[in-house]
């Protein structure tokens, strides 16, 4: 590698976020999404036969894809349009930040469970353990709603209910599982628990993420506009939720910022997983890589 090139490369990402540049962030948001996608297709286009918790981490991944293309939609503004009034300042436009925050928000998540489930532990039980939790609390809430509607398809409700007894049974045989509280075993097997009892906070600090590092204020921010608190009601009457407003420039930014340094941790999560997609990522552009690589080791930092 060169060393003049590699410091070249460190200085144009500080700039990056120096900068503010929101039509460069959006760029190479949409680029690194691209990438990310792109690497993990390789597992469809080899028709690789997947594990059963594997194949459910594809979803994860394409989620966190389309939540970057509607941020990058929702980044462009709204001109006002009604039926009722005439639109007579057309180039004023209006950001839905809180919806840009709360999509923030579902991504951080999802990396979070990602990580839980894939990479914060190396023991096999103990991933079968979390994903068969995570799978199986799933289910029993979906069958908490849709129990008494007269629309479900009887034979499907009765299948899943099968399959929560076979998760049950599997978890208990489960050696991680004989590890649990007493009282924990039975919640679990009664009520399911997604997170194994874990709060985000704990997903966050096993993820080996710092808590005075880039992430470290994030989840706060978002559960704000998420939950509508008190504070966002007068940061959004003070920009009267202009996107020409200093504060929506500078949030909108954040968020995008957050999203892009998010997917680039997903693509060494999944280079790291799939030797298939080790091999295509290998193949990419050396600048590519080192911008990855350098976002990954900022993340954690």
């Amino acid at each position: 590698m060169d060393l003049g090139k590699e410091t070249t490369w460190v200085l144009e990402f500080y700039k990056l976020y120096e900068s503010r540049n929101i039509d460069e962030i959006k760029k190479r948001l949409f680029d690194i999404s691209d990438i990310m996608i792109y690497l993990h297709e390789i597992l469809a286009e080899k028709n690789l036969k997947l594990q059963e918790k594997d194949m459910y981490s594809e979803q994860l991944v394409i989620k966190l894809h389309l939540q970057n293309l509607s941020l990058l939609e929702l980044s462009k503004g709204h001109s006002i349009k009604s039926n009722f009034y005439e639109n007579k300042a057309p180039h004023i436009k209006f950001l839905d930040l809180s919806s840009i925050i709360t999509i923030v928000r579902s991504q951080y998540e999802s990396l979070l469970m990602y990580q839980h489930l894939y990479i914060n532990s190396d023991c096999e039980n103990e991933q079968k353990l979390r994903f068969e939790s995570w799978i199986m609390s799933s289910m029993m809430l979906r069958s908490k709603v849709f129990s008494r509607s007269t629309a479900i398809d009887k034979q499907r409700f009765e299948n899943e209910q099968e399959a929560i007894m076979r998760l049950r049974k599997s978890i208990s045989n489960n050696e991680i599982f004989q590890k649990l509280s007493e009282k924990q075993q039975k919640s679990l097997l009664e009520n399911g628990s997604g997170k194994l009892f874990k709060s985000w906070d704990t997903l966050f600090l096993e993820s080996k993420f710092s808590e005075k590092g880039v992430f470290s204020k994030l989840y706060y921010t978002a559960s704000v506009y998420a939950h509508s608190e008190g504070i966002l009601a007068f940061q959004l009457k003070e920009t009267k939720h202009l996107m020409e407003h200093e504060h929506m420039k500078e949030t909108l930014y954040l968020m995008l910022f957050y999203s892009y340094l998010m997917t680039s941790i997903m693509i060494k999560n999944i280079t790291n997983k799939f030797p298939l997609v080790k091999e295509r990522y290998d193949k990419l552009d050396e600048k590519k890589k080192f911008e990855i690589d350098f976002n990954y080791l900022l993340s954690f930092k």
